[in-house]
């Protein structure tokens, strides 16, 4: 039977959708621009207030200044203000042609230009003054000095009185802009909300014009799913993708409905060779649970790991966080544990591995065991990479060999610096020491009493010898380690090259 791919009425979701969107988008584009324009409008109505008394208010500041240097150079002759009163005449002359550009035919502009004609005439009567002075006619610069005073209270007189109009006229033309604003925001606000309405309508109305088919569409299911094959699918006329669903819908409740007759047809011309086939099934059955059961008897380190991982979990979510701890600590170890020997980390997730792994004997044994960590390494020296498991079998073997002989415990310490070309990091302690003749058969890779293979590490069964014959391997140097024992004090000393080439055998591991 065919699915006839008919669009029934309408168009496609995709078109729809694809109108919606295009449509919202427009109309949030042109209330955003509207927006923008609107406030562009006003901002340069308010900018346009504050510069024209910016404006006046710097060349009166620049009369001021003018006229105070003319002051002390007429008075001590001083070449220091004469500089200074020519650097502010240059700039009220551009503060002048600024103006002059500025100016139109308004009544402030009028303004503007008689101010612009007075300063002119001011800065002449001061340079005639000066000039005066500097040929030492005193009645000339006298009487210039005299008419420059007056002429500068005048325009300061008139700069205020002109200031004072605009600061009357820009608080009426804040208050215009206020309420332009005000305005604009309402409308802002309105055609926002309208937008919104518009969108929540088309979203609602898509809504039900694709979910109220789909209900229907899954109650046939559940009808088909509880067994009544005979239903009958009535396919409706919606948007396209809907009617071929449910053209589809129908011819599979057609298909399945003649398969199970087929079945029941086929199950009933068996029956008599069931027997025997349940019998070949019971068997195969029992075979296979066995062969389950040896796998779930191999019980992997992942399964451990998960294990320890949700009993943590199960310890949090009774409030027991002693236990949580302890168990995230553990799990977290038997994690870094299992990537295996072969695999490279950092300095930090060595470090890392450690504080776990002492915080695991410090609840086991207390506070006979006591941990110092002192990292003097700037962060880009923590990603440092090294071998796997490296400082945690030394930590181990200074707890085992070390203060752990010992019934009043001791101290294990881990220290990190950088040192020229080298990485340097000591692990040390406080307990029962080494002799030369130990410490000498270590640093040959040969077994000790410290070192023995039967008392290799406990978690994970590597030892000293282990570590310092990979590190050996992989930095290609002999003198990667040294071992000291002075003053009650047992240290195992890494001098980890910056810059080296790595050299990977099988032996490493």
């Amino acid at each position: 039977m065919k699915i006839l791919n008919k669009s029934g009425r309408g168009f496609k979701y995709r078109t729809k959708l694809i109108s919606f969107f295009i449509l919202a988008i427009s109309i949030s584009t042109l209330t955003g621009l509207y927006s923008y324009i609107s406030s562009q409008v006003l901002m340069k109505s308010t900018v346009k207030v504050l510069t024209e008394s910016q404006e006046l208010t710097v060349v009166y500041k620049e009369i001021e200044a003018i006229q105070n240097n003319l002051e002390v150079f007429l008075s001590t002759n001083s070449s220091d203000s004469l500089l200074t009163f020519y650097d502010h005449s240059n700039s009220i002359s551009a503060n002048i042609s600024d103006l002059e550009e500025s100016a139109v035919y308004t009544s402030r502009g009028v303004k503007i230009k008689n101010v612009i004609n007075m300063i002119q005439h001011y800065l002449i009567t001061l340079d005639d003054t000066v000039t005066a002075k500097r040929n030492r006619n005193r009645e000339a610069y006298t009487n210039g000095y005299q008419e420059a005073v007056k002429e500068y209270n005048y325009i300061g007189t008139y700069i205020k009185e002109m200031m004072s109009t605009d600061l009357s006229e820009s608080a009426e033309e804040y208050i215009q802009i206020q309420q332009k604003y005000s305005q604009v925001s309402k409308f802002n606000n309105g055609l926002l909300a309208i937008v919104v309405i518009i969108i929540l309508v088309i979203i609602i109305i898509f809504s039900i014009e694709i979910t109220k088919p789909l209900s229907k569409l899954a109650a046939y299911a559940k009808e088909i799913s509880d067994g009544n094959f005979d239903i009958e699918v009535n396919v409706k006329k919606t948007s396209g993708e809907i009617n071929v669903l449910y053209q589809a819908f129908h011819v599979m409740a057609i298909n399945i409905r003649k398969h199970v007759y087929e079945l029941q047809e086929k199950q009933r011309l068996e029956s008599t060779l069931n027997e025997e086939k349940v019998n070949n099934l019971r068997m195969k059955s029992a075979l296979r649970e066995a062969e389950l059961l040896a796998l779930q008897s191999q019980v992997n380190p992942h399964f451990i790991y998960n294990t320890i991982n949700i009993g943590a979990k199960i310890a949090m979510l009774s409030g027991d966080n002693a236990t949580c701890e302890y168990l995230e600590n553990a799990a977290d170890i038997f994690r870094y544990n299992l990537k295996g020997l072969e695999t490279q980390t950092n300095l930090q997730a060595e470090i890392d591995n450690v504080v776990s792994y002492i915080y695991l004997l410090r609840m086991r044994f207390g506070d006979v065991i006591q941990f110092q960590l002192d990292e003097n390494l700037e962060e880009e020296y923590r990603n440092y990479t090294l071998p796997r498991m490296t400082l945690q079998p030394l930590i181990e073997n200074a707890y085992i060999h070390g203060i752990g002989e010992l019934e009043e415990g001791g101290i294990i310490g881990l220290s990190t610096r950088k040192e020229g070309d080298s990485i340097i990091i000591t692990i040390w302690d406080t307990g029962k020491g080494m002799s030369n003749e130990q410490i000498v058969k270590i640093l040959r890779n040969k077994s000790s009493d410290r070192t023995d293979k039967k008392d290799k590490g406990h978690t994970t069964g590597i030892g000293v010898d282990n570590v310092l014959k990979r590190l050996r391997l992989y930095y290609g140097k002999y003198n990667i380690m040294d071992i000291r024992c002075t003053g009650g004090r047992t240290e195992f000393i890494l001098k980890l090259p910056l810059t080296y080439k790595v050299k990977l055998s099988s032996d490493v591991i």
